[in-house]
């Protein structure tokens, strides 16, 4: 994989190749996290390992129960002619399940001696309420060669029995490791699995894999969207923020009101109230795009290695696709909406000043000019771009700088360059 097209994939994918590598090496089974929204990047970068050792077979309709979508896959073409002849004779003479996941491991080890890949694309396709396919997937992985792995792909996975084999060490959900801490799976007698995206360039709300498209009005999407991120709310404040001129009786009639049509619209209560704050309710599982990106700004801000301070402003620059909230016009989102834009342009400096440091110039440039694209009025910024054009022979590309940066001060700030980067500009173009 050539090395730009690896970093587009790597970008789709909200991760890196060598990272997917070694998450997956050791276990038998690798599950895509059903709503990531660049499975193919997913699959991709696992390909990098493993070339012309994966094999895929797609599930289609007439793949509508376990014992035809067996047979199928056993006379699949991608495979040698004599590949899978324990589970054709197992499928011929048992209906136990088991068996023919035991029979399905014999044929896996005699495949090839070399580690390699099967992936079961739309798994979703087989009947979800047949305990027998369960029972066939919970067996698989322990009849299975240590140089097999299976990758499983659906748009709709249940949790078992994939949760099962999660805890027992034998699978791992790849595509958003936050998701696996709150249920990745769909539960529908269980608990709420609510996803909030707040900073993906237009913001998208689903539970339970349903996607949330119209909220009667946009005062029960903004205090939605207020209760998402504010963890722990008094009513007092609440209040303040919404309806500060309505009195205590009208404010609280209001608030029940745009509360019990959140309810409605999710299915769940959003919010608990204990010892007088509202809280997220625990019976819903929830992931929140933003809070993920604060997390890693923290994680690279305290990193206690170079690797692990990269990795973490990497990954927040992969989450923040968009402004925060930018269809919200209230106060507290136009806030978090300059917090959060602010921190994106400081991962985006942080990230090409390491790359400065190990002389990767052209990698540095792309981080300093989309920083510039959120900061324009960083001249310390302008400098580093300078000093790169400088450095690459583009003289021309200095002084176009500079006058972009006179311009946006003095139509800013109304004040021109300071010393330091006159004399750099002076000795840059000398």
């Amino acid at each position: 994989m050539l090395p730009e097209y690896q970093n587009r994939v790597e970008a789709l994918a909200a991760t890196a190749a060598q990272a997917v590598y070694n998450k997956t090496q050791n276990r038998r089974v690798i599950i895509l996290y059903p709503r990531h929204r660049q499975h193919t990047a997913l699959i991709s970068l696992l390909y990098k390992h493993y070339a012309d050792r994966m094999y895929y077979y797609a599930l289609n309709e007439e793949d509508n129960s376990l014992k035809n979508f067996l047979w199928n896959l056993s006379h699949d073409a991608m495979f040698p002619i004599e590949f899978g002849e324990n589970t054709r004779t197992s499928l011929q003479t048992s209906n136990d399940s088991a068996k023919w996941a035991e029979a399905l491991g014999i044929d896996l080890a005699q495949l090839r001696s070399e580690k390699f890949l099967v992936l079961l694309d739309h798994l979703d396709l087989l009947p979800r309420s047949d305990e027998s396919v369960n029972r066939f997937f919970r067996t698989l992985p322990h009849c299975m060669p240590d140089h097999a792995q299976l990758i499983i792909n659906g748009r709709e996975l249940r949790k078992q029995p994939w949760s099962d084999l999660i805890n027992e060490g034998l699978a791992i959900s790849l595509g958003d490791d936050e998701a696996l801490n709150s249920g990745i799976f769909y539960e529908p007698e269980l608990r709420g699995q609510l996803e909030v995206y707040a900073l993906a360039g237009g913001s998208r709300v689903l539970i339970d894999g349903r996607p949330i498209t119209a909220w009667e009005g946009s005062l029960p999407r903004d205090l939605f969207y207020f209760f998402v991120d504010k963890p722990m709310l008094t009513r007092t404040e609440i209040f303040d923020t919404f309806w500060p001129k309505l009195g205590i009786k009208e404010a609280t009639n209001v608030f029940h009101v745009t509360k019990r049509k959140i309810s409605e619209k999710l299915g769940y209560d959003l919010t608990s109230y204990e010892n007088g704050f509202y809280i997220p309710n625990q019976r819903v599982n929830r992931i929140y795009d933003a809070e993920i990106f604060e997390k890693h700004i923290e994680a690279a801000i305290d990193a206690a290695t170079d690797e692990e301070e990269e990795e973490n402003w990497a990954t927040a620059i992969q989450i923040y696709r968009g402004q925060f909230l930018k269809e919200v016009d209230r106060p507290w989102a136009q806030q978090r909406r300059y917090e959060l834009r602010n921190s994106y342009a400081q991962a985006l400096i942080s990230l090409a000043r390491i790359y400065k440091e190990r002389s990767e110039n052209e990698r540095a440039l792309g981080y300093f000019i989309r920083a510039i694209g959120e900061k324009p009025d960083r001249e310390d910024v302008h400098r580093d771009i300078m000093a790169i054009y400088a450095d690459q022979g583009r003289i021309e590309a200095v002084h176009q700088q500079y006058k972009m940066l006179e311009n946006v001060l003095r139509e800013r700030l109304n004040i021109g360059p300071s010393q330091e980067t006159r004399d750099l500009y002076g000795r840059l173009t000398r």
